[in-house]
């Protein structure tokens, strides 16, 4: 009967399989950790255009609720982007800066009628809120000279509109054209 080792590798050969399994576990937790960063935990996005369309996007329960309103017409649906589109929605965010974009933006002088937006989503690295009446960030994030929308909102528009699978999420302001 043995019960000692007979040599100090004999004590480490049990431990090479336990020691890959455990890096392999690690890799696998860190791919997960990636496709759990690229979901947020808050999507709130509202497009209110007067005498117009009015979009509503919440993200809760694991999907996407939208909302498209005119007048007393409302058109609902519940949307559960895939993993994939997650991940693009991210890296659009990320390619338009909106974690620098500004709390509010307003024009220098009132606006009566027009559009009203506001967007918030939080992350576990990062979120932002932000909004605003008949003005939209540059992409620089200072707030445009007139009440036109900019290329960096029209990208936000087009990322949640790729998110919704095509359901439309646009402001009526008329575009930059430089």
């Amino acid at each position: 009967m043995r019960f000692a080792a007979e040599s100090s590798l004999d004590l480490v050969k049990p431990l090479v399989p336990v020691t890959v399994l455990a890096f392999v576990g690690w890799l696998s937790a860190g791919a997960f950790a990636q496709e759990v960063q690229s979901k947020p935990s808050k999507v709130w996005a509202v497009i209110e255009n007067f005498g117009a369309h009015t979009y509503r996007v919440e993200f809760r329960d694991g999907s996407l609720h939208y909302e498209d309103a005119i007048g007393a017409k409302t058109e609902s649906a519940k949307i559960t982007p895939t993993a994939g589109q997650w991940l693009q929605f991210r890296k659009a965010l990320d390619a338009i800066a909106v974690w620098d974009w500004k709390f509010s933006y307003v024009p220098d002088e009132a606006v009566f009628d027009g559009t009203t937006w506001s967007f918030s989503i939080r992350y576990s690295d990062r979120g932002v809120f932000t909004s605003g009446e008949n003005c939209y960030p540059e992409v620089d994030a200072r707030p445009c000279t007139a009440d036109v929308k900019t290329p960096s909102f029209m990208r936000l528009e087009s990322a949640i509109e790729a998110l919704l699978g095509g359901k439309p999420f646009r402001s009526a302001a008329p575009v930059v054209t430089k």
